[in-house]
């Protein structure tokens, strides 16, 4: 079973201790810790591996990267720029948001999320509820569905609103203000509903008003309508904005239409009905538009299924989604390398650590790994915009945006 390397294991070194915080705060990659066994049986068959190789391993690793570049293709991005102007200009163009657009104003992390919700479930004082909060979650790191799941029986078990609980600590430590070129070039996308060119509509995972506190706060006329709930229509000049995992507003009343996907009872409940408002929109959107997905990873099973779903329904393969994803770093595997070879595990002796090349090791390892995502996304009929980063993203909408 693997792990993250926690904080109370940092190195005195300056580069490890960067490496290990780059491995905590960014999920997608990470250091396994293996039992005795595993680790015995991995040093005797990388141990092999290498005496076999005879100084043929730099010979070998570009060997697969030149068989990954055989079989796997990256699209050009100029290519996807064009494609992506026609979407727009036919007004075919869905934008599809997810939890990166919105962190960026001070909203909580989904781990971060869980951790606060769990510190109000602890009955201690403030400061080891929130100790113990994030040692469970770093420790044990449970299922968000499974811990959504406690959270939601937790406060029902106290007559307390869920959705109550959940806004109060989205808010928390909320900085509406914050200068974002990202929301400002998406609110440009929202400009004039109805008229031409304009944005089909706003697919949103998130449960944050942020968007609509930018569009009101605009000096231009935006009319746009919030769907979180079913039988709510939009009018003629509308934006739809599609809140398809629930809605909480920081102010205002909250109802059942306000109910957010967060634990594993909802989730069924979307899973199962595949005639569910939300389930419904999306299908569509993804059969009938061209998506951009922006700030989110698209691991979520559900979402994966409705892609599913509505690319075998689709009478031509002609459409495309696109998303964009945050190149991997070298220098970053590089240092995961060194913390897993230095630190973690015995897997090398010291002359197959002298046989293996760092440098083109990382390399390899990043091609494949986005090799590997970019073939799994292309399953769904997404192309992958790759940028270096986050700051490039407006830079490319406006260029698609503009003639």
């Amino acid at each position: 079973m693997a792990k993250k390397i926690t904080s109370n294991e940092k190195k005195e070194t300056e580069g490890l201790k960067s490496a290990e915080d780059f491995i905590e705060s960014y999920s997608r990659i990470s250091i396994p810790v293996y039992s005795d066994e595993i680790t015995s049986k991995t040093s005797k068959i990388l141990k092999k591996y290498f005496d076999e190789s005879k100084g043929g391993y730099s010979e070998l690793l570009k060997k697969l990267r030149d068989s990954l570049g055989n079989s796997f293709s990256k699209i050009d991005r100029s290519e996807i720029i064009r494609e992506l102007k026609q979407n727009y200009k036919k007004e075919k163009l869905v934008l599809i948001l997810g939890a990166g657009v919105s962190m960026s104003f001070g909203l909580p992390s989904w781990d971060i999320l869980l951790q606060k919700l769990m510190m109000t479930t602890l009955e201690k004082e403030k400061n080891t509820s929130s100790i113990l909060s994030k040692l469970f979650t770093k420790i044990f790191n449970p299922s968000p569905l499974i811990a959504g799941r406690y959270l939601q029986k937790y406060f029902e078990n106290n007559n307390t609103s869920f959705e109550e609980e959940v806004r109060k600590i989205l808010y928390q430590e909320i900085e509406r203000e914050t200068a974002s070129k990202l929301m400002d070039e998406i609110i440009r996308y929202c400009i004039a509903p109805g008229k031409s060119p304009n944005l089909n509509s706003i697919i949103t995972y998130n449960f944050d008003d942020i968007l609509e506190y930018h569009i009101q706060k605009s000096s231009l006329d935006l009319p746009y309508k919030s769907i979180y709930g079913k039988g709510m229509d939009v009018d003629t000049g509308e934006l739809p904005i599609y809140h398809v995992h629930g809605y909480l507003p920081e102010k205002g009343k909250l109802s059942e239409a306000n109910q957010i996907t967060f634990g594993e009872s909802v989730y069924h409940k979307q899973y199962t009905d595949t005639y569910s408002w939300n389930n419904i929109v999306q299908i569509n959107k993804f059969r009938e538009n061209n998506c951009l997905f922006i700030g989110t990873s698209l691991t979520d099973p559900n979402t994966r299924r409705l892609l599913d779903i509505a690319n075998q329904q689709r009478t031509t393969k002609k459409g495309s989604h696109f998303i964009f994803k945050i190149k991997y770093k070298v220098e970053d595997v590089k240092k995961a390398l060194s913390l897993l070879l230095n630190k973690e595990v015995d897997l090398l002796n010291e002359k197959s650590k002298a046989s293996l090349q760092l440098e083109e090791t990382a390399i390899t390892l990043v091609e494949t790994i986005e090799s590997f995502e970019e073939n799994d996304l292309r399953s769904f009929g997404i192309k992958t915009i790759w940028v270096d980063t986050y700051g490039e993203i407006p830079e490319i909408m406006q260029e698609i945006r503009k003639n």
